[in-house]
């Protein structure tokens, strides 16, 4: 019964929200950030707050709603990182955030977990000379199983992006690629517009070699078409086409 009183109280909170005319806030990521339980690295997911009043403003913002999988904490960072028991910015006895005209900054949630699920957290946004003008947005993490890349080969010539296999596809493919030396690597993709539509490295240390990765574009719902994969490591980045068929 508590859950549900909580989950009617929150639908209420989010239906009422008013779009804020002297200040902006509002998710930048997917509305589904994607990471792998294989890594302590944090699976991020971004929002904005902008000031647009002429003169300086103090915000706050509040994490009402942290739906984690057990085991799973996130914490919010906003200038500098609060610990995951912190669910205002900024905590007391600090003051609310103060931002000059026009000025936008980064919030950004950190989530940490080592089994496989979706969480969900939700971040109300307001001014505090005016606690009835706010804004309230979503933040979704889900986190797979990290089997999805192989690793065949420690031996390597240099860096590589090949073109995946096979290609077209439906609904999985292999994308192959090898990297000298031990890094961190970011593996996205994106449609023909240019909006990411999936991450499935996101900055992964990986030990020098050649290395498989499994894609399953039904685990994105994505539909037929055109889409792009690119790989980000310290000192090379590449993109290749790939075709998906239903």
């Amino acid at each position: 019964m508590k859950n549900i009183l909580t989950a009617i109280a929150l639908i209420i909170l989010i239906s009422g929200s008013v779009s804020a005319q002297n200040f902006d806030f509002h998710r930048i990521s997917l509305p589904i950030v994607n990471g792998d339980t294989s890594t302590t690295i944090p699976t991020v997911t971004y929002g904005t707050l902008t000031n647009n009043e002429s003169t300086n403003q103090r915000f706050k913002l509040i994490r009402i709603l942290n739906n984690l999988p057990p085991t799973w904490i996130s914490q919010m960072c906003f200038g500098q990182c609060f610990g995951s028991e912190i669910d205002t910015i900024y905590p007391y006895p600090f003051d609310a955030i103060l931002m000059s005209p026009g000025e936008t900054d980064t919030l950004s949630i950190d989530v940490f977990g080592s089994t496989i699920g979706t969480g969900t957290i939700v971040i109300k946004a307001f001014n505090v000379t005016n606690p009835g003008q706010y804004i309230v947005d979503t933040f979704k993490v889900h986190l797979s199983a990290p089997n999805a890349i192989i690793g065949n080969s420690s031996i390597v010539n240099g860096y590589e992006l090949r073109q995946n296999y096979p290609n077209p596809f439906n609904p999985s493919t292999i994308i192959n690629f090898s990297i000298p030396k031990s890094q961190k690597v970011t593996l996205k993709v994106y449609n023909i517009l240019g909006n990411e539509v999936a991450t499935l490295l996101n900055n992964r240390q990986l030990s020098a070699g050649n290395y498989d990765y499994e894609f399953d574009a039904n685990a994105y719902k994505l539909a037929t078409g055109l889409y792009i994969y690119k790989l980000t490591t310290e000192n090379f980045t590449d993109t290749k086409k790939m075709v998906l068929t239903k």
